[in-house]
C-alpha cells in the first residue's frame, strides 16, 4: 500500500503537535504552523511547513506541494487556533476578525482548496473545536463563536462530502494543559489561584493532557471510525456533563 499522507495545521505545539506525533507512526505528516521557520524542514516522517492558514495563496501553495510530492491526502486535521480571553467591549473589530479568520474561516479555505484531492483520496477530516462552542465562556465571545461555528461547519461538511466517501468529524476539548493556557494563567495577577480553581471544577481533578485529545483524533481519522461522520466528540474530563451547585448545596461536606 502507498504511504498514507496527513496534514495537520497548528502542528507546532499543543494538541496539534501531539496529533502529529500520533499520526507519524503510520503517515507521512505535513505539519503546518505559522511559527515554523520559512524553510520547509523534512525529518522523521514529518515535514514542517511554515504557513499562514488565513491566506488563500498559502493554501494554494500547499496544495501544489501535496499534489506534486504525494498525489493524495488521507487525513486532514485543523488544529490551528487562537484563544484570546478579553471582554467583547475591550476587543477591537480587527481582533474579532482575526479570531474568526484563524479558527473558522481557515477551515473553509483549506477544505475548498483541497476539495478535489479530498474527494479522490476519500479523506477523513477532523476539526479541533472546543467546549467553548457548546457552552458560554466568560470574556471569550469571538472564540466561543468561532468554535460553535466549527462544530456546525463539521456537520455541514460531513453532509456535503459524504457522497464522495469523505468523513468529517470534530473534537471539543475542555481545558487542556498546553503552553497557550499556561500563558493565560501567567498573564493574570492571581494566575495560580485561577488555575487551581479551574482544576477543582474538573470532575477528573486535573487538566487534560494534549495526548488525550490527539488519540481520539487519530481514532476518528482511522478506518475503525468508518461509520462515524458529522460527530462532535467531547473530550473534556466531564466538565460539560456537570452542573456546579457549589459546595454549600450538599451542606458544605465533601463526598466520600
Amino acid at each position: 500500500m502507498d504511504q498514507l499522507v496527513a496534514l495537520v495545521t497548528g502542528g507546532g505545539s499543543g494538541i496539534g503537535l501531539e496529533t502529529v506525533n500520533c499520526l507519524k507512526r503510520d503517515h507521512q505528516v505535513i505539519s503546518a504552523d505559522v511559527a515554523f521557520d520559512p524553510r520547509t524542514t523534512r525529518m522523521d516522517k514529518t515535514i514542517s511547513y511554515e504557513m499562514d492558514v488565513t491566506s488563500q495563496d498559502a493554501w494554494g501553495n500547499l496544495l501544489t506541494l501535496v499534489e506534486r510530492d504525494y498525489g493524495r491526502l488521507d487525513s486532514m486535521v485543523f488544529s490551528a487556533g487562537v484563544a484570546p480571553i478579553l471582554g467583547l467591549n475591550k476587543t477591537s473589530a480587527t481582533d474579532v476578525q482575526k479570531v474568526l479568520d484563524i479558527n473558522l474561516t481557515s477551515i473553509m479555505l483549506g477544505v475548498r482548496v483541497f476539495w478535489d484531492l479530498l474527494k479522490s483520496s476519500k479523506s477523513s477530516i477532523v476539526i479541533v473545536a472546543s467546549v467553548a462552542g457548546l457552552v458560554g465562556q466568560n470574556a471569550s465571545a469571538p472564540y466561543s463563536a468561532s468554535k460553535g461555528g466549527a462544530i456546525s461547519l463539521t456537520r455541514a461538511l460531513a453532509t456535503e462530502l459524504a457522497q464522495y466517501g469523505v468523513r468529517v468529524n470534530s473534537v471539543s476539548p475542555g481545558p487542556t494543559n498546553t503552553k497557550m493556557i499556561q500563558r493565560h494563567f501567567d498573564s493574570l495577577q492571581n494566575g495560580t489561584q485561577a488555575r487551581n480553581k479551574l482544576i477543582q471544577r474538573m470532575p477528573i481533578g486535573r487538566l487534560i493532557d494534549p495526548a488525550e485529545v490527539a488519540k481520539p483524533i487519530q481514532f476518528l481519522l482511522s478506518s475503525d471510525a468508518s461509520a462515524i461522520t458529522g460527530c462532535n466528540l467531547i473530550v473534556d474530563g466531564g466538565l460539560t456533563a456537570t452542573f456546579d451547585y457549589g459546595n454549600e448545596f450538599a451542606g458544605g461536606e465533601k463526598h466520600d
